[in-house]
This record gives structure tokens, C-alpha cells and sequence, in this order.
């Protein structure tokens, strides 16, 4: 069906790819606009914070100064000052943070159309692999949140593609080598945990070197990349695997059954289909080459070919393997998004499979599933967010511009700075400001209410003590008491 159509003689197809692309884009959009962040989110919020020196951003960043004393970032300190001065230029409010984290993921999006273009110009995998791509609720999600993955998808996608052109497609060209240097030492900036990307760039070029006998030539650049990358960040490489004993959890083995399929579609379903596809071809691809190592010697099997499809699949074993490396050495392995520059180079090998095998059964299938998935689990948020949009709106339509909170400094700070709040020039304070002043006007309580991502859905009918407690000792009268997930809201009026 959809693979016989785009079979046929189109001149349309860049304006097709352009509509994909403006497609993807849309869509973390009105994600961004749906719904609201998560705790992470207004911690480094706060941490970002342009209007306090850099000696106090530092102490919020690597000492969890934020009055809680313990949350710190789990990053090196690059992108926390990134965003800072981002902010501090643009604006210090939710939405400006939100649309600089947004211009990685668009760039993204074209870089990886100019990565695929780079691998090959056939239509139909140039179609399913942007398809994948934009349609990935995983994506989504994850290049939304306030941390440095969006900014590292580029940076990763960028490292391969000047790795292509200086290796595979033998362009050698100053602006080829800086692009790679340049792009790969911020990739491993921002994310120490891409070091596993770059421990498949050295498998392939060993490999390279084994066959051409130019050791030197080959390894030179990602060396001299590894060792720049160790010189600047030599302190935190220092305190990650030598000083740092924390671990979130043990090695899950669960982790072998799904390999970060799960979290990579978005769904058991359809994770599971994209696990066994990948698992089809990957066995595949291992039959082939344990009868060619029986005919001829062991480096002229299929797989140690120079090409692009073997360098990414050489990418994604390493990377794999670097991941349970690393798992049993030093730390567990949390969640996928921490190897979420993994997730583009499997999309780009399966769809060249694919295409490769004229599979028109499973093209179709997926080219429909892709969106099924898409829209079916959508509103299915793994973590659920309070809607701190919705409280605003709330204190809106009652007339509020007062409010006081049984939250933190860094809850209180993240209120206030929506664009929404400033324009309504809303006041937010904590609760305990609120016996020390002469209360005259009406006001608001906001009290977060067992949280479901804390709690689970079971609490949502029960009262935190903690939200009224403090009504019963003031001289107060409760025009209004409004309860929505995540929240109590009193509507208060002093009494005279």
C-alpha cells in the first residue's frame, strides 16, 4: 500500500520530507502547551536562576542548594550555565527555558534528515526513518524536559555525520576534521554517558585499522578528541568514578528482555513489535556472517565491510555493551533516556533493513503503527505532572493576586515565573510569611496534595493534614475550597 505508492516517480519528495519535519516539530509543540513539568524540571529552574551570582548556581548545582539540601544535578555544570545566560538575555520565565530547549530539538530534526540523506538518497528509507523519528513519543517527551538530552541528540548526530564523511565517504577536509572534534568534545561534555558513542567510532575504526594496516591515520582524531574531553572535565570525570558511591538501584536483569525497547516506542506493544523486527535482522545478520567466517578469513566477513550500515550497527553493539560495562563496573543503568542517542542509529538501521530486504509487509505495518502508537498513548504521561498551569488559571477566575504555598522556594520560584503569573502579577510567598503579615485582602492557599507521582492515584481523595492545619489557628474564613489532582486550593478571606 503506503510502500508501493512512495514507490513510484515523485517530484514532490523534498516538499514531502519538509512536511514530516514541520510535522515533528508541531507535535513537541502542542506537547509543550499540554502539559506541565515535573519536579526535575523546577529544580533546575531554580538552579538556572540568571539573577544570582555564579558562585551560587555552582553550590545549587553540585551541592543541591536549593533549601532542600540534598537534590543536586546529576551533569556536568556546561548546559546549567548555558541556559543561565540563555535566560539571562531572553528572559527568566518557564516558557523562554522550554523554547531554547525546543531549538535543539528542531535542529535536530534537520540534522538527522541531513544524516540520513548522507547514508543514502532512497525515498522510501529517507520516508520511514523520518517517520520513526518525528513520530517517537519517546522523543517527545524526553527532549522536553529541562535537561541537556535535546542538546546532545544534536551533538551525537552531528558527531556521527562528520564521522561518515571523513571515514566512510573519505572526505577529508579541514572543516570535516573540526566539525568532528568540535562536535563530539560537546557531545561528551554536556554527557559523559556518550562516551559509549565514542567507544563505537573507535570499534569501527580498529576494525578499519586491522584491514588498511593505519593505525594512526585512523584513530588519530578520536584520540586527540578523548583526550581534550579528559583534560577540560578531568575533575568530574574524577568525581563520577572515583569519589561518587551512589547508585539509584542494582542492575536490573530485566533490562535483557527489552533492551530499552520499552521506553524507546513508548509502549510494550509496540516496543516489543521494534524489539523482535530488530532482533529478526540483528540474527540475521549473525547467521551471514558465521557462515562466511567459515570461507574466508576473519576480517573479510560481511560485517568488518566498510560501509555505513555495519558502522551503525557497530555503534549500537558497542554501545550496548558499554552500557552493561558499565552497569556491572561502576553504576546501574536507570532509564534509557540517559542513552537516548542510541535510539536514532537503531531507527536508521532498521529502516535500512527494511528497505534493504523489500519488506513491503512490515514497511506498511510499521508506517501505520508508528502513529497508532503515537496518538493511542499520547496522554499515557509515565510520570504525572502537576498541573501548575491549571492552578493559575484557577486563581485567575477568582481574583486572586496574593497566594501563599506549603512548598518550597523552588516550587514557589516556578509559580511565579510563568508568563502567566507575571503578566497577572501574581505574589507567591511560602505559608510561613503568612502570621507575620497584616492580612487585609483576599488570598489563596496552595497546597500540593499527595502527589500521584509520589503517592499514586489511591490519594487523590485523601487530605494532606498540612493544607488546612495551619486555617485552624488563623483568624481566617474559607470562601472556597477547590481540589484538583495534585492539589488544594483555599480561596481565603481574613476576618475583620
Amino acid at each position: 500500500m503506503i510502500y508501493s505508492l512512495i514507490n513510484k516517480k515523485n517530484y514532490f519528495h523534498k516538499y514531502f520530507y519538509i512536511f514530516i519535519l514541520f510535522f515533528g516539530i508541531f507535535f513537541h509543540l502542542i506537547y509543550l502547551y499540554q502539559f506541565d513539568d515535573y519536579y526535575d524540571d523546577w529544580n533546575f529552574f531554580y538552579t538556572v536562576d540568571p539573577n544570582v551570582t555564579n558562585q551560587v548556581t555552582w553550590e545549587r548545582h553540585y551541592f543541591g542548594d536549593r533549601g532542600e539540601g540534598f537534590l543536586k544535578e546529576a551533569y556536568p555544570w556546561n548546559f546549567t550555565y548555558l541556559t543561565k545566560y540563555f535566560l539571562k538575555t531572553f528572559g527568566y520565565t518557564v516558557e523562554t527555558t522550554h523554547y531554547f530547549i525546543l531549538i535543539f530539538s528542531a535542529f535536530s530534526y534537520l540534522i538527522f534528515f541531513k544524516l540520513i540523506n548522507l547514508i543514502s538518497k532512497n525515498f522510501k528509507f529517507i520516508v520511514i526513518a523520518l517517520i520513526l523519528f518525528v513520530t517517537n513519543l519517546f522523543f517527545i517527551r524526553e527532549l522536553n524536559s529541562f535537561r541537556p538530552h535535546s542538546l546532545v541528540l544534536m551533538l551525537s548526530l552531528l558527531s556521527n555525520y562528520y564521522f561518515i564523511k571523513i571515514y566512510i565517504l573519505e572526505k577529508k577536509k579541514n572543516i570535516n576534521y573540526f566539525g568532528y572534534i568540535f562536535f563530539s568534545l560537546g557531545m561528551l561534555s554536556f554527557w559523559p554517558h556518550t562516551a559509549a558513542l565514542l567507544a563505537g567510532h573507535f570499534s569501527f575504526l580498529f576494525i578499519k585499522s586491522l584491514k588498511n594496516n593505519n593505525y594512526f591515520s585512523n584513530l588519530f582524531l578520536p584520540v586527540i578528541t578523548l583526550f581534550f574531553y579528559i583534560l577540560l572535565n578531568y575533575k568530574y570525570i574524577e568525581y563520577v568514578l572515583f569519589n561518587n558511591s551512589f547508585s539509584y538501584t542494582p542492575f536490573n536483569q530485566s533490562f535483557f528482555l527489552n533492551f530499552f525497547f520499552r521506553s524507546f516506542f513508548a509502549s510494550i506493544i509496540f516496543g516489543a513489535s521494534m524489539l523482535l523486527i530488530f532482533a529478526f535482522y540483528l540474527i540475521n545478520e549473525f547467521k551471514i556472517n558465521f557462515i562466511n567466517f567459515f570461507k574466508n578469513s576473519f576480517f573479510n566477513i560481511p560485517i568488518f565491510d566498510i560501509n555505513i550500515k555495519n558502522f551503525i550497527l557497530i555503534n549500537i553493539l558497542s554501545i550496548y555493551v558499554s552500557i552493561i560495562a558499565f552497569s556491572f563496573f561502576k553504576e546501574s543503568v536507570i532509564a534509557g533516556k540517559y542513552f537516548l542517542f542510541l535510539l536514532p542509529q537503531i531507527i536508521i538501521w532498521l529502516s535500512l533493513k527494511i528497505v534493504e530486504k523489500k519488506n513491503k509487509l512490515i514497511y506498511n505495518i510499521i508506517f501505520i503503527t508508528t502513529f497508532l502508537n503515537l496518538f493511542y498513548y499520547w496522554n499515557d504521561v509515565p510520570i504525572d505532572r502537576p498541573p501548575l498551569r491549571e492552578v493559575l488559571r484557577i486563581l485567575k477566575n477568582n481574583n486572586i493576586k496574593n497566594i501563599y504555598t506549603t512548598e518550597s522556594i523552588v516550587f514557589n520560584n516556578y509559580l511565579t515565573n510563568y508568563r502567566f503569573a507575571i503578566d497577572n502579577k501574581f505574589s507567591v510567598k511560602k505559608i510561613d510569611n503568612l502570621s507575620k503579615e497584616n492580612k487585609t485582602y483576599k488570598f489563596a492557599l496552595v497546597c500540593l496534595n499527595h502527589p500521584r507521582a509520589f503517592y499514586g492515584k489511591n490519594y487523590s481523595n485523601f487530605e494532606d493534614p498540612k493544607c488546612s492545619s495551619f486555617l485552624n489557628k488563623e483568624n481566617n474564613i474559607i470562601l472556597k475550597k477547590i481540589n484538583i489532582n495534585d492539589f488544594i486550593i483555599f480561596i481565603v478571606k481574613p476576618k475583620n
